[in-house]
């Protein structure tokens, strides 16, 4: 086959356009820090890193839904541990009013403390959280309790007994809450104890009162037993994000792997090809020599 001045300034400048390809695709590398900028550059491997981020997107969702319920149950937990601390300090005035060295005076001053209480206990039932309210169900919006009278003889509960739950993993649901009924008003009606204490030092009636202990350490006992419930969801919310979180950074480093160049493995292939085209543009101006037309210009 006859090799023609055309057919070599062909193939020369074919070459020297590859390895211009070759320097640009390792500068851009250099300059983004990822293998491949785009599908074309490696289907095979875009497919594999798109896929990964997906999966890192769900955990990161399910993370941030941990998050959601754990503050949600913390805020939850924090209340019931201020409840159970004011049903104590009603315990300790019970204590002094049922002793008979005390004066009914005493127990007028005592039955207002209670009061006081029981006012304090009914904002601790009625915590909120993002402006939504941790012990009424599903009726978030909804004050949970309402105080009725004045001085109070009861307390309403306006919320229901739903469950608030939240995705964690694919599949898994937990509930983050529990409701304010099951947990002041369950078995002992808390605000009811506070009330008859209250009435029982107004009234001076010692007995009654030596009763009402026995009332608020049942009430006690029914708010901590819901608090450990909480206590536990939490271990397990925790023991999950915990879980996400190692899964989440093995697939971060696998994506790394995927996606991110060896700069210091780009850098020297891109000195290499600097130097293949180098050579290149060395060889083609020997090899593609003048023709007649140059001389006769």
């Amino acid at each position: 086959m006859r090799v023609t001045n055309k057919m070599i300034e062909g193939s020369v400048l074919g070459n020297l356009n590859s390895s211009m390809e070759r320097m640009s695709r390792y500068q851009n590398q250099l300059s983004t820090g990822k293998q491949f900028n785009l599908p074309s550059d490696d289907p095979i491997g875009v497919a594999q890193a798109l896929s990964l981020k997906s999966v890192l997107r769900g955990i990161d969702q399910y993370k941030k839904n941990i998050g959601d319920a754990l503050s949600w149950m913390d805020t939850s937990d924090s209340a019931m541990g201020d409840a159970v601390d004011a049903l104590q300090s009603a315990r300790e005035t019970a204590v002094r009013g049922a002793n008979d060295t005390y004066s009914q005076k005493d127990r007028d001053i005592m039955a207002r403390d209670i009061e006081q209480l029981l006012d304090r206990l009914i904002s601790v039932a009625n915590t909120s959280f993002g402006g939504r309210y941790v012990f009424a169900g599903h009726r978030t919006t909804t004050e949970p309790f309402t105080p009725v009278g004045s001085p109070i003889t009861a307390v309403n509960y306006n919320g229901d007994i739903g469950s608030i739950e939240f995705e964690v993993q694919k599949g898994i649901n937990v509930a983050t809450n529990i409701s304010g009924v099951d947990i002041f008003q369950g078995a002992t009606d808390v605000f009811q104890t506070l009330i008859n204490l209250r009435d029982h030092l107004l009234a001076g009636n010692t007995a009654s009162i030596g009763a009402d202990m026995g009332a608020l350490d049942d009430a006690m006992e029914q708010i901590q037993n819901n608090r450990s419930i909480i206590g536990a969801r939490i271990n397990r919310l925790e023991a999950t994000e915990g879980r996400l979180t190692e899964r989440s950074l093995s697939l971060m480093k696998l994506l790394s792997e995927k996606e991110d160049v060896d700069m210091a493995e780009v850098i020297m292939s891109l000195k290499m090809e600097e130097n293949v085209y180098r050579a290149a543009l060395s060889s083609g101006s020997m090899v593609i020599q003048p023709s007649l037309l140059d001389f006769i210009r």
